[in-house]
């Protein structure tokens, strides 16, 4: 596809002659997952709690192309150099050999057709990080596409795609090449400081916190325009509501959701005018602001300390900008 839309694809190989392996295990690790690196060779190994485990394994000076065969023997060979043992591996059910590209298409759109996952950008999987980034790619998407096809919304609000997500690509790319990298390339001699210091870092809750949350792309946020509540841009949280429902269950419907004081009486006559396009809904406890969510629970507008006549008619503009009026197709922000 990116071929026929004369779209280049620019990046290179992270690692070449990665080997997989689906086994049996005599004397299987007792803390999986279990993972090291020498320096020369990697290995990793992973239980799918039924007995199985996953095996990758990888050795620097022994490359070989990717339709190569494997034999157990040499990812056992890999896995005592790395881990110290083999761990009785035995009846494999798969046994491949792959590569990993660092790569990401400079458009993600182009007219009628939109590159999402890894159609957009591929990397290594140190980190974990293809699902939820190609998940988010669809997330962000395909309520801009509904909105459009519904003509609630003009055709430049699936601008926004290209330009709220492909920077998330590319941050993609260089966190799981910086992990990748820091796992394959250390020398031998520094192996030991490298997993002192993974060690350490992964016993700091703070730290691990931030990890986690960069790792799952929970805590992206977009570029928000000059002079926007700092809100704007940041996903929101799964706050509860006063009905006894959180915000993401309000989000299953795929709509709008304000969040807004209880106090704002004359809201309601919103739903009205975007009928089907937004839900109104308190916070559980008091609050000034009043947000509106996107439907990828992205915060498209907030307000604080506002009479609820200003915050009316503010929300009626936000929604105005992201959802149009009926029947109409109106800018956006």
């Amino acid at each position: 596809m990116r071929q026929s839309l004369g779209l280049p694809f620019p990046g290179r190989s992270a690692v070449r002659s990665m080997m997989l392996a689906d086994v049996r295990m005599a004397d299987p690790p007792k803390k999986p997952p279990t993972v090291a690196a020498t320096g020369d060779a990697f290995a990793i190994v992973v239980p799918f709690g039924d007995g199985w485990f996953r095996v990758m394994a990888w050795i620097r000076h022994r490359p070989m192309p990717d339709n190569a065969s494997v034999d157990l023997e040499e990812i056992k060979d890999v896995a005592r150099q790395a881990l110290g043992s083999d761990f009785g591996m035995h009846d494999p059910r798969w046994l491949s050999r792959f590569h990993s590209d660092e790569r990401q298409s400079p458009r993600y759109r182009v007219g009628r057709v939109f590159l999402v996952g890894d159609a957009a950008h591929v990397h290594s999987p140190a980190g974990g990080m293809g699902l939820n980034t190609s998940i988010q790619d669809s997330a962000n998407l395909s309520w801009k596409l509904a909105a459009v096809q519904r003509g609630r919304a003009p055709d430049t609000l699936l601008d926004t795609y290209q330009n709220e997500r492909h920077p998330v690509g590319h941050r993609v790319l260089r966190m799981s090449g910086a992990l990748l990298r820091g796992v394959l390339t250390t020398p031998r001699a520094l192996c030991g400081l490298r997993d002192l210091s993974a060690r350490t870092v992964l016993q700091t809750p703070p730290v691990v916190r931030r990890l986690a949350m960069a790792i799952s792309g929970i805590d992206i946020s977009f570029a928000a325009a000059v002079g926007a509540h700092p809100l704007v841009g940041k996903r929101a949280p799964d706050i509860p509501l006063s009905d006894g429902r959180r915000l993401y269950e309000a989000l299953r419907k795929r709509r709008f959701v304000l969040v807004t004081p209880s106090d704002t009486e004359r809201f309601p006559s919103l739903i009205t005018e975007w009928a089907g396009e937004v839900e109104i809904v308190s916070p559980k406890g008091a609050t000034k602001k009043s947000v509106l969510v996107r439907p990828d629970a992205y915060i498209a507008w907030a307000i604080s300390d506002e009479s609820p006549e200003h915050r009316i008619d503010a929300a009626r503009q936000a929604l105005t900008e992201w959802s149009g009026t009926q029947g109409s197709s109106s800018p956006t922000g």
